[in-house]
């Protein structure tokens, strides 16, 4: 990295003895090397990121390539239009009085009958399903009263 030799090493180490002493070259060792660490994981971490964030536009590169080159932008551009024809109202508002589609089909009309529920259409009531009346509560006597005995 900073291409220090050897020789140099020692030279560094002999002059931090002369000016550190020696109870406090061995701290200043530790601290160095463990600032050196961090300083070597931010680079590396910093490094990685990077790296990710290429390779992910890589990516993104490639399949945007390989879309165009399979037609699938074609494909999506026309389902988007499909949609967009089947969500616009019609045009004419005849047919839509008249009940018909854009194929050309009719559609059956409800019927306008009052009676006519749509939740019982296709379960009407019958005298079987209807539920039965509450039976008449018992016509309650008055208690007698105890006549006191003499």
């Amino acid at each position: 990295m900073f291409d220090i030799g050897f020789f140099e090493l020692v030279l560094i180490g002999v002059v931090g003895l002369l000016v550190l002493g020696p109870e406090r070259l061995p701290h200043a060792v530790r601290m160095g090397s463990a600032y050196l660490g961090k300083i070597r994981r931010a680079v590396s971490s910093v490094r990685e990121e990077f790296e990710r964030e290429v390779n992910m536009q890589e990516m993104q590169q490639r399949i945007k390539q390989q879309m165009a080159d399979t037609g699938l932008d074609e494909a999506r551009q026309s389902l988007q239009d499909l949609k967009k024809q089947v969500e616009a109202p019609t045009s004419a508002p005849n047919k839509a009085a008249l009940g018909e589609n854009s194929i050309g089909g009719g559609l059956p009309q409800a019927s306008q009958d009052p009676h006519d529920d749509p939740d019982t259409r296709h379960n009407p009531t019958a005298p079987e399903n209807e539920a039965e009346p509450l039976p008449e509560p018992a016509a309650e006597t008055a208690p007698e009263k105890d006549t006191p005995k003499a």
